[in-house]
């Protein structure tokens, strides 16, 4: 792998470290000015992304809402893949999140599609299957409200 790659890798793997770690500085610190973030399958099954986080404070509400609703964010089994041309690194996890205080164990499978450039986060995809999160019975998430306050 050669260094323009490897970079690539590191940020994409600093973020997740960061989004496991609920740390919303180290999220920041690595956001590009115009970084967005989208879900795009919906719990309703349009063809409509789920949320879409269009700037960098709206994508630290997003970490925000996750890091207030579990005690407990882990990507386990991460298969890491960077793209020919460096600019986009896939994540394929198994995801392990838990809120003992709503006594959720929330298991889910992710890929994560995050593209970068000049050691900076851009864009990021968030793949999941919605029904494993509909089965948890949350009516009105900190990700929905943080999806209306913008």
């Amino acid at each position: 792998m050669d260094t323009t790659h490897q970079k690539a890798l590191d940020t994409a793997k600093g973020f997740i470290t960061a989004f496991e770690g609920r740390d919303r500085d180290a999220v920041a610190d690595l956001l590009a000015p115009t970084a967005s973030f989208t879900i795009p399958l919906s719990i309703e099954g349009t063809p409509e992304p789920w949320y879409v986080f269009d700037s960098p404070e709206s994508v630290l509400g997003y970490i925000e809402s996750v890091a207030a609703k579990f005690d407990h964010v882990a990507f386990l089994d991460k298969v890491w893949t960077v793209s020919e041309d460096a600019r986009s690194v896939f994540l394929q996890a198994n995801g392990d999140i838990l809120s003992t205080a709503e006594k959720l164990v929330y298991n889910n499978v992710y890929i994560f599609r995050i593209d970068v450039q000049d050691g900076k986060v851009v864009k990021v995809w968030e793949y999941a299957n919605p029904v494993a999160y509909a089965n948890l019975g949350i009516q009105n998430s900190e990700a929905e409200a943080a999806a209306q306050a913008r």
